[in-house]
């Protein structure tokens, strides 16, 4: 009896052991390496609408590729296209083309002819294109290139067409040496109720320093 005692109890002192071994194991497990915390992000940006907008007018999609600035209808094919869409990309911008229903001519010559018989005409030329909501939009860039020293009669159909109260309007335009002054004026003149600051002329040969430009007018450290 005391040999099978003694067996007992051997046996115990050697099982214990491995079975407190085991529950600690369970109740405890191996620590595992955590992945590297991801960067701060701020995601509001991703999922908000953005409240300013870019439009522009530009002859830059049907001015043939390799057309100057002497032939062309317009500036050198895509100059005032090329400012605003840089423009979008400083500003975080909705880009917006304004599009006539009219298909200006590429020559420069029979172009002009028609500027300025819509110019006297004071014409209001058709749309195909149109800003849904216009109203979430606080800032709001106008761009174009100079007609007949002034901003296109096709600008003054989209200013006409939506209310800008209580908004700011910021035009830019593209040129050769006219400057912006009179197109401004006649904004402000078509947008009573909006705030109408400073615009900006840009040479039709955009600079490289475009976004530089673009950064210094718009408060861009």
């Amino acid at each position: 009896m005391k040999r099978i005692i003694f067996q007992l109890l051997f046996l115990t002192a050697l099982i214990l052991p491995f079975a407190s071994a085991c529950n600690e194991d369970e109740n405890n497990p191996p620590r595992q390496e955590l992945p590297d915390a991801p960067e701060n992000s701020d995601d509001s940006d991703s999922t908000s609408e953005s409240n300013v907008l870019v439009a522009y007018f530009s002859r830059a999609n049907y001015v043939p590729e390799g057309t100057d600035a002497v032939s062309g209808a317009t500036n050198k094919a895509g100059n005032t296209q090329t400012v605003a869409m840089e423009l979008a990309q400083l500003t975080g911008g909705i880009l917006f083309e304004i599009v006539p229903e009219r298909n200006y001519p590429v020559s420069h010559t029979e172009c002009s002819e028609i500027a300025l018989q819509e110019y006297e005409a004071d014409a209001r030329p058709a749309l195909t294109t149109h800003v849904e909501d216009m109203e979430k939009y606080n800032t709001i860039y106008i761009g174009f290139p100079i007609w007949r020293y002034c901003e296109p009669m096709a600008i003054r159909t989209f200013l006409e067409e939506y209310d800008f109260k209580g908004k700011t309007i910021r035009p830019f335009c593209t040129s050769m040496a006219v400057s912006i002054d009179d197109a401004q004026t006649n904004i402000a003149r078509l947008c009573p109720d909006a705030t109408v600051e400073d615009g900006l002329r840009i040479s039709y040969n955009v600079p490289n320093n475009i976004k530089d430009l673009l950064s210094d007018w718009i408060g861009i450290e």
